[in-house]
């Protein structure tokens, strides 16, 4: 099994409704052969609002810790985490707001305790 990181080059924005989300931008793994899946890996997992590609993460399914990905991926993705439970949190309209852009922003790595994140294909 393959592994990539994700730990690096977050963006975190605070958004008006006091929200802290992070946001990751990867390309779509170029190693994937035909048999293979992609996970998304988060451990251990924290948070109940993960997004990639504005369709949550987090559903009846998930299994704690990692999810398969592999239909969601595109050329280019967009993963987003969300520290907050509220229910604002989790519609496509604060998706697209804080993936669009104009929220101030600043670079860092994804704090400690959210885990160990990245992808792993296989």
């Amino acid at each position: 099994m393959h592994e990539i990181s994700l730990e690096r080059a977050w963006e975190r924005h605070v958004v008006p409704d006091e929200c802290i989300a992070w946001v990751r931008w990867f390309q779509k793994p170029s190693n994937i052969d035909s048999d293979e899946q992609v996970y998304l890996v988060a451990d251990p997992c924290r948070l109940r609002n993960m997004w990639l590609n504005g369709n949550s993460l987090v559903e009846p399914d998930y299994e704690a810790g990692h999810v398969c990905i592999s239909e969601q991926l595109c050329q280019r993705n967009t993963l987003v985490f969300c520290q907050s439970d509220r229910p604002v949190c989790s519609t496509m309209k604060w998706f697209v707001e804080i993936t669009s852009g104009r929220l101030t922003s600043d670079r860092v790595l994804l704090p400690l305790d959210f885990g160990k994140v990245g992808l792993k294909i296989g």
